[in-house]
């Protein structure tokens, strides 16, 4: 089949995604008769089972890494076993971000913390050169776990991490990779505990913030509005696949995210299954879904949503190549061309008929420019 024709094919399956698009719900109710809507309980359950928990295992891998680093770098650097640790932990690390790096809202927007765990430029220009300017600087308080929050966000996170383990992406000597890399992780571990503990902990906890909206709450005047970050952040979570992962590397695959190889669809994967548990809830939680039957406002919305998501996550995960390779590869790069429509459509799924049936509005993300 030559490549014109597969791409019909593949297009046509998306386009069943599209019309959903055009499929306004025929059983909309007056105002007066319109039911009212547990937005308190969908946050709680949200809050509880899927922020909270997604923190705590993000927490969990970053002592986890910090801890294989330091048995790296204390005397045992030169061990090909313990370099593989420390990179094992470094995936691991970054899966669990993947899992929870949608959630823009809340305690993640003080002190720079989203950034400075996981700061990309397009271009791995500015990160090796803020690690170049930390190695040869003459001042050695910076690069201290008091201070090193002080530094460059370039050089604070998890893509710092990856060049420094990886020698195909920066070839620094051992005495220099173990110079950065457990200030790095002690760095990552910090931020890591304080995004839980400011979420969980104490009675100014942001997840008792978020469950008691009102008049004299500084960030919620009510539930509809906890309910309406959640939906944000599966919105935006998708554009920022499409716009920040997807679109650069179709144009330039030398703009993909980081190693290890494969590194850049793993991590898509799971944030495609972290947004999808937005929408149809944990296995003993409850999602945005809910609020979609308990309005009843448009009956084919819930399955076209949920044959969105498996859609997208099938095309993920029928990609077989790393993502630079895929995009320079004829019937793979069809795949991610494919993936890159769903997204697209999904994405414009929950702008235009989500919010509708759940009476919200989404408005402008940082994403979308001026």
């Amino acid at each position: 089949m030559s490549r014109p024709a597969r791409l019909i094919v593949h297009l046509h399956s998306c386009v069943l995604l599209l019309v959903g698009l055009l499929l306004v719900g025929t059983t909309a109710r007056a105002g007066n008769d319109m039911p009212s809507v547990d937005y308190a309980a969908i946050n709680k359950a949200l809050i509880e089972d899927h922020v909270i928990v997604r923190y705590g295992a993000l927490a969990d891998a970053a002592e986890i890494f910090a801890t294989t680093v330091k048995g790296y770098c204390a005397g045992g650097a030169g061990s090909e076993e313990k370099l593989a640790d420390a990179r094992a932990a470094y995936q691991g690390l970054t899966d669990a971000w993947a899992g929870v790096a949608h959630i823009r809202f809340g305690p993640v927007e003080l002190l720079m913390r989203g950034a400075r765990f996981y700061f990309w430029p397009q271009g791995r220009g500015r990160i090796a050169a803020a690690l170049t300017d930390l190695m040869a600087s003459a001042d050695r308080q910076i690069i201290t776990r008091e201070r090193f929050r002080f530094a460059s966000v370039a050089a604070q996170g998890l893509p710092a991490a990856a060049f420094l383990l990886h020698p195909d992406a920066a070839e620094q000597p051992r005495m220099d990779r173990c110079l950065l890399l457990p200030v790095i992780a002690d760095n990552l571990e910090e931020i890591a505990a304080g995004l839980l503990s400011d979420w969980r902990d104490g009675a100014n906890g942001f997840a008792r913030v978020a469950m008691t909206p009102g008049p004299d709450n500084d960030y919620f005047d009510s539930h509809a509005e906890v309910t309406l970050s959640f939906l944000k952040a599966l919105h935006t979570g998708l554009q920022s696949i499409a716009d920040i992962e997807l679109k650069p590397v179709l144009r330039d695959p030398q703009l993909a995210f980081l190693p290890p190889a494969g590194r850049e669809l793993r991590t898509m994967r799971i944030t495609l299954a972290a947004l999808a548990e937005i929408y149809l809830g944990t296995e003993d939680g409850r999602g945005i879904s809910d609020l979609v039957e308990q309005r009843g406002v448009d009956p084919a919305l819930d399955p076209l949503m949920r044959k969105a998501f498996r859609m997208t996550r099938e095309t993920a995960d029928t990609i077989a190549l790393p993502l630079p390779r895929a995009v320079r590869d004829e019937t793979e790069r069809e795949k991610v061309e494919k993936l890159l429509t769903q997204i697209t459509a999904l994405r414009q799924i929950v702008e235009r008929r989500l919010a509708r049936a759940v009476d919200l509005q989404i408005g402008f993300n940082a994403l979308d420019g001026d």
